[in-house]
């Protein structure tokens, strides 16, 4: 990150605010033995001005004798910026380093005087305050954050996942206030970001075990555990077998095998998320080229989150797997997006990275369409070649009228913008008539296949052929 010092004057505002508030609690609590040393430079980030994280881990046990002695609650607030990354690698540190300033600014201003705010380093922030934090008080601070940033260059709009403990409920030690902070933190990541989240020991144990299911994920990735199923997709024009969608699958030691919302949701966000996401697009690519040697006229769809669309490794891996084909795959592969909850910054950068990828050939989809807040920005903002109408609306179509006026709607407004409709969760005949009446184009479901290993979802799709024609 660029560390380019700003002017002294910050350095000593941050080290005379801290001084002040050794000072007023000298004054208001001298009983207490704690030596009060003053601040140098190096307990103060010289980018922000802030005091820094070696100086809020002196401090914490001096905060908490505070606290004890006046009988007094304290809280402690791990902040985390959503999508400062995206700023840092589109626009540049320098950049990046304004935000950072400006961020310092509005939290110092939120706060009262009594309280302590630290730069942690990068994208987090801490803050000690010195009573209980109060939801108004988290908006406010999240609130601050939010406001467009205007930098020498642009204007950026952030959001901010923030972890809260307080002491003397959650713990009486400082590193485990700040390690719980940390949890919480995670947890409002994990939620959406853009949130606080409390402290919660079950959270933590919740925690603790999808850190063990990753570990095992982890595992089963570099033993080549996991693997795709296969479920059909129907052209209900021609009735043929259109494509498959490939979806993951864990074959476990002991022969069990586990769907992925038993371990999907333990790497949702992470690095492992995002190699997984590769390794998916390798075993597609390895099935269609079997597929396109043989001459069969099937596509293959993977479903990719939002995370993987942020990481230009991701896009980088995508080139470079279709280049190391013998055979032109690209417009076989559908990559099915998932809608998200991204901040602005971020959703520009996906908006990049899927044109990237249609100028690699590959064909889009827009996944579970009409369960997501911004669904109809998604139809606008990305021009895919289909929409897959989540199969929640499909399941229930038959029973509720409301159903089947939403089914009909998205029918009609992806007509409108010459998309191809998908259904899933047709489960049987009348659910597969009433979409070909209204003018679905595919249909996918359990009426059909589950989803099978690929050599049996081969044979399948080539004795259904035999018994259509």
């Amino acid at each position: 990150m660029h560390t380019t010092p700003i002017a002294s004057s910050a350095l000593d505002f941050g080290m005379l605010h801290v001084l002040a508030s050794q000072i007023e609690d000298e004054i208001d609590k001298r009983p207490v033995d704690r030596p009060m040393s003053k601040p140098s430079r190096d307990h103060v980030d010289a980018l922000t001005g802030l005091p820094n994280r070696r100086l809020l881990q002196m401090l914490m046990d001096a905060e908490l004798a505070s606290a004890r002695q006046r009988n007094e609650a304290l809280s402690v607030c791990l902040i985390n910026l959503d999508g400062f990354k995206h700023i840092n690698e589109a626009h540049g540190s320098a950049v990046g380093d304004e935000v950072l300033q400006v961020i310092a600014g509005r939290l110092r201003d939120a706060v009262r005087r009594k309280d302590l705010v630290t730069h942690l380093g990068g994208d987090e922030f801490a803050i000690i305050l010195r009573n209980r934090l109060q939801p108004e008080a988290c908006n406010r601070v999240l609130d601050r954050i939010r406001a467009p940033i205007r930098t020498s260059s642009l204007v950026h709009t952030l959001t901010a996942s923030m972890g809260i403990t307080c002491y003397p409920e959650d713990d009486e030690d400082a590193d485990a206030l700040l390690h719980h902070a940390y949890q919480a933190m995670y947890s409002a990541k994990e939620t959406g970001k853009n949130g606080y989240c409390r402290f919660d020991p079950k959270l933590h144990h919740s925690r603790r075990k999808r850190l063990a299911v990753a570990r095992e994920v982890k595992l089963a990735l570099s033993r080549q555990q996991l693997e795709l199923f296969y479920q059909p997709k129907i052209d209900y024009r021609h009735d043929t077998v259109s494509g498959f969608e490939g979806l993951l699958r864990w074959r476990r030691p002991s022969g069990d095998i586990l769907p992925p919302d038993c371990f999907l949701p333990a790497i949702e966000n992470s690095w492992l998320d995002i190699e997984l996401g590769k390794y998916v697009i390798d075993r597609a690519l390895a099935a269609l080229d079997w597929i396109v040697q043989r001459g069969l006229p099937y596509s293959i769809s993977v479903n990719v989150n939002p995370s993987s669309l942020l990481d230009s490794g991701f896009i980088d891996h995508l080139h470079q797997a279709l280049a190391r084909q013998k055979r032109d795959l690209a417009g076989r592969l559908t990559l099915e997006i998932l809608e998200s909850t991204s901040p602005h910054e971020e959703m520009e950068a996906i908006v990049v990275n899927v044109q990237a990828c249609l100028r690699l050939g590959l064909q889009l989809s827009l996944d579970d369409f009409g369960t997501g807040q911004s669904s109809l920005s998604y139809l606008r903002t990305f021009p895919t070649q289909k929409i897959k109408i989540d199969r929640s609306f499909v399941i229930g179509m038959l029973d509720n009228p409301e159903d089947e006026a939403i089914v009909a709607a998205i029918i009609g407004l992806s007509k409108s913008f010459n998309r191809r409709v998908v259904a899933e969760g047709v489960e049987n005949g009348a659910i597969e008539a009433r979409l070909k009446t209204l003018g679905c184009d595919l249909g996918q479901g359990f009426y059909y296949s589950p989803a099978l290993p690929f050599e049996e979802a081969m044979a399948w799709a080539d004795a259904y052929s035999k018994r259509r024609h």
